[in-house]
């Protein structure tokens, strides 16, 4: 039997089996193509990224929260007794800002509350931070401790021409360049500007050879401001910012008059007027601020935070460990107990550049006080064992004098307790 195809039918099985083959075609190409891309993007087990842990949170042990609480309450009590109107305490402990806190308020008789953000003159806590800034120079090899101040200052002169030729930037800070103590400080509380006063130390009868006596300066001291706005052809107090204030984070920190008025939040000064009265709230003025170095610079305890961890070793991409030791080396005794009376047992102190210095019976201290225009700070530091505070106060009171050496001696004795099990 004869079977006859017609072209209509030859020509579907035609176009059936080309479909066939474009599909065939195209599920190889979608094999293909997935074997591919799982061999080539491939990633060897060990380049995974593994997930970030985040960090452990911090918790203080129950021996230093203890110490904490008992101080909080007995610091309290000691405000009140002494009539303070408001201060703000700073404490770094192992690298870390372990407590910060204001008391009392800005201002006697108004309801707003110190807090650890609030602005306070610093007074001569400022030296601290003139030898600071010029150890960073001298790291940048701008400035040396061991070259003569009239290599950087042309109108530096003493009484003594052969003593002025040996001054180095070390007896400034030091206060060790033969001047008698505060010689034309009055000038500078008077208002007159550095570049009017300089001129006149050459009248001042000197009292010793340079480096060997501690003669306590504010004029001389602050000739460093000069010293380097010569070196760095740049002001000393944008020198204070670029360095020192932005790094640190200090954020709250500036050096004139038109800082702390306009920093929104600042404790008034107070001023003992009578027994009946107290302490009285007085204006801000403007004294210290044509001599930052010596006591221009305000802050708060949230500044004094960052502060205190770079002056115990924690910030060496800013400072080197060397250049903090340099700076902290005593070159004068100081010949009266006023400084190291409330050390039991500690009969001397010392100055170095810019700070005190006393030996807590194998425990280093380092640090300094300011008063000014009714304001008064203390900031002290052990820094062997990375321990320090900040005591910022809006009155004249001498009451955190007896406070830190309470608090290093705790401490002090915690340590001991240690090493003896």
């Amino acid at each position: 039997m004869l079977v006859i195809i017609s072209d209509t039918e030859t020509s579907l099985h035609t176009y059936q089996y080309s479909v066939i083959r474009i599909f065939s075609t195209l599920l190889f190409l979608i094999v293909f193509v997935g074997f591919y891309l799982a061999f080539t993007l491939f990633v060897p087990e060990t380049e995974i990224e593994e997930p970030v842990p985040e960090p452990e949170e911090w918790v203080m042990d129950s021996s230093t929260a203890f110490f904490i609480e008992e101080f909080e309450q007995a610091f309290t009590e000691g405000l009140n007794n002494e009539q303070i109107p408001g201060a703000a305490v700073t404490i770094v402990k192992d690298g870390r800002v372990i407590y910060q806190k204001g008391f009392g308020v800005k201002e006697r008789g108004k309801p707003e509350k110190v807090d650890e953000y609030t602005v306070f003159r610093l007074g001569s806590l400022s030296k601290g931070f003139a030898s600071v800034l010029t150890g960073l120079l001298v790291e940048e090899d701008i400035l040396s401790w061991d070259i003569p101040i009239t290599n950087y200052l042309n109108d530096f002169r003493l009484n003594d021409p052969e003593q002025t030729e040996r001054v180095q930037i070390r007896h400034l800070l030091s206060h060790t360049s033969g001047l008698p103590r505060h010689a034309y400080t009055n000038l500078l509380e008077d208002g007159l500007s550095l570049d009017q006063i300089i001129p006149r130390l050459e009248s001042v009868p000197l009292v010793a050879r340079e480096g060997t006596q501690h003669s306590y300066q504010n004029a001389a001291f602050s000739i460093i401001e000069k010293i380097v706005e010569n070196q760095t052809n740049t002001s000393y107090n944008a020198l204070l910012q670029e360095k020192l204030f932005e790094p640190l984070a200090m954020n709250r920190a500036s050096y004139n008059y038109d800082g702390i008025i306009n920093s929104g939040n600042n404790a008034s000064p107070h001023l003992y007027a009578s027994r009946a009265q107290g302490r009285v709230p007085v204006a801000i003025n403007r004294r210290y601020y044509n001599a930052v170095s010596s006591g221009g610079v305000n802050a708060s305890a949230s500044d004094m935070g960052n502060w205190l961890l770079l002056l115990t070793g924690y910030y060496p991409e800013i400072i080197s460990e060397e250049t903090l030791n340099e700076i902290f080396t005593p070159i004068a005794t100081i010949r009266n107990r006023r400084f190291s009376r409330y050390w039991d047992g500690v009969n001397e102190s010392y100055y170095a550049k810019g700070w005190r210095v006393l030996d807590n019976h194998g425990q280093r201290i380092v640090y300094h006080g300011g008063y000014v225009n009714g304001y008064r700070s203390e900031v002290a530091f052990a820094p062997e064992d990375g321990l320090g505070i900040s005591i910022l106060v809006n009155t004249n009171s001498g009451y955190a004098l007896e406070v830190i050496p309470y608090f290093f001696n705790h401490f002090k004795s915690d340590s001991l307790e240690v090493t003896s099990n």
